[in-house]
């Protein structure tokens, strides 16, 4: 009597990942997208490793929102990003540790001369420290190529 109810659950998350167009501000704006990655969701993993959609979450964990911008522009989607980059998922970290494009542009936030937001700063800090604690060797081979990484870092 028990085997008769169908008890196999289906993430919400699998069936939105389905659609052909799906973007990747819809997709965080699901709840349990976090929740999701970190129990390594291979359709979400496989979304989110797209280079476009790496390159969209590292720019908006760099990047000054734009100030008119709507509050899921300026907080939620760049909050998100941040959490699911440093979400200790193995794959996430090789991609971020492996693509000098998405190193240069998140030294590029080092780099923008203006008074830095202290909210990307706290997500450019958060994305660098599991950057150094869990691809040492690919992020201290990239840092020393810059010349002016202590001077920025100071």
């Amino acid at each position: 009597m028990f085997w008769k109810f169908d008890l196999h659950t289906s993430s919400h998350l699998d069936t939105l990942l389905e659609k052909e167009d799906l973007s990747l501000p819809e997709l965080l704006d699901e709840e349990d997208v976090l929740q999701e990655c970190k129990v390594v969701n291979r359709k979400l993993l496989d979304f989110l490793l797209q280079p476009s959609h790496l390159q969209a979450m590292v720019a908006w964990v760099t990047q000054e929102p734009p100030a008119s911008g709507e509050e899921r522009l300026r907080y939620k989607y760049p909050s998100v990003a941040c959490e699911i980059l440093t979400s200790d998922v193995p794959q996430i970290n090789d991609a971020l540790g492996a693509d000098e494009s998405l190193l240069n542009r998140l030294y590029g936030f080092l780099q923008s001369g203006d008074s830095l937001n202290p909210l990307l700063a706290s997500f450019f800090s958060k994305v660098m420290g599991i950057l150094i604690n869990r691809k040492t060797d690919q992020l201290v081979s990239f840092l020393r190529k810059k010349d002016d990484f202590v001077d920025l870092l100071l």
